[in-house]
């Protein structure tokens, strides 16, 4: 009797660590399998969906720009641009975006047509910048839109604390402006060093140069193509077998989802996927993650009150 019961404590032992050795053995598998081996990096491709960079097309590329630095199988990032540039605060909201994005992930922008003005102050988030011979960079400066504020009628309901509340004269618009053109050059010159073989004085003149022009000044660092910039990103990534991911895809869909989550099973119908006007797009995006912005009038200004914005833009001169 005691033999069997020896027999039994063996066999019962012998089960209970074969449970625990099979659990260790799933726990470890899992551990290697979704961390040694979590399947091909990406490199990223955001193919800019906009000219001009307004406050609404700034949020959606800024929501791709999350999207890659937030997924971890992304590696690399490539930003295809075209653009002469737009909202001061949006180009200078694109370009803290990517300088964040760069310092968990190599960032490599390809410059097609352009990349002036504001396009080239967003291009300086960037790790290594590409354009093609012929494409245009630089113009570092900054312009006002719109009228300036004019002086407000005599109002008892208006109250301010100062003169210059109610209305700035010329002088000072200018040389706020001034202020602005020169926190522009000193950032493409922390941005480029050494690289940069041009004056900050010939900077602010606001020149713009050909892609070849640009690589012997140092305003950008080589003429290539979309798959120059692609290799380049996957060497200082330091990965060799990839895949590619298209961001745009990507980063529809979760506002899509979101958009579904909001209007229920048809609010795919909500996006206005059918008209070709990529800034209402932007718009319509934007209002699902901050909510529709009202445009009343605040009590006590005329409802016509235009105030001036400052935009980093390139506009070729009229004939």
């Amino acid at each position: 009797m005691s033999r069997f019961a020896a027999l039994w404590r063996a066999m019962t032992r012998w089960y209970v660590s074969g449970l625990f050795l099979a659990g260790v053995g799933i726990a470890l598998g899992y551990v290697i399998f979704f961390n040694l081996y979590p399947g091909k990096p990406q490199i990223g491709i955001i193919d800019v969906p906009f000219t001009v960079i307004t406050d609404e097309s700034a949020f959606f590329i800024g929501e791709m720009l999350d999207y890659t630095r937030r997924t971890d199988s992304v590696k690399a990032v490539i930003i295809r641009l075209d653009s002469p540039g737009g909202s001061s605060f949006a180009s200078e909201h694109l370009f803290q975006k990517t300088l964040k994005l760069r310092e968990s992930k190599p960032v490599v922008i390809a410059v097609q047509g352009s990349a002036a003005s504001g396009g080239y102050l967003w291009s300086m988030g960037a790790n290594y910048i590409y354009a093609n011979p012929t494409s245009i960079v630089g113009s570092v400066g900054a312009r006002f839109g719109g009228p300036l504020p004019r002086t407000l009628p005599l109002d008892e309901d208006l109250v301010s604390t100062g003169p210059s509340k109610l209305a700035s004269s010329r002088r000072y618009f200018v040389g706020l402006l001034d202020t602005v053109k020169d926190a522009f050059v000193a950032t493409v010159v922390s941005q480029r060093g050494d690289k940069l073989k041009i004056t900050p004085e010939e900077l602010s003149e606001a020149r713009i140069y050909t892609g070849m022009e640009g690589v012997r000044l140092g305003l950008i660092d080589a003429i290539g193509s979309d798959t120059d910039a692609i290799e380049k990103a996957a060497s200082l990534a330091g990965i060799s077998d990839y895949d590619l991911v298209d961001v745009n895809i990507e980063t529809l869909r979760l506002f899509v989802q979101k958009s579904r989550r909001i209007f229920g099973s048809s609010g795919t119908e909500q996006v206005p996927l059918q008209v070709n006007d990529m800034e209402s797009l932007g718009e319509f995006l934007r209002s699902l993650a901050s909510g529709v912005t009202s445009d009343e009038t605040l009590p006590g200004l005329p409802s016509d009150l235009n105030l001036p914005r400052i935009y980093y833009l390139y506009a070729p001169p009229s004939e």
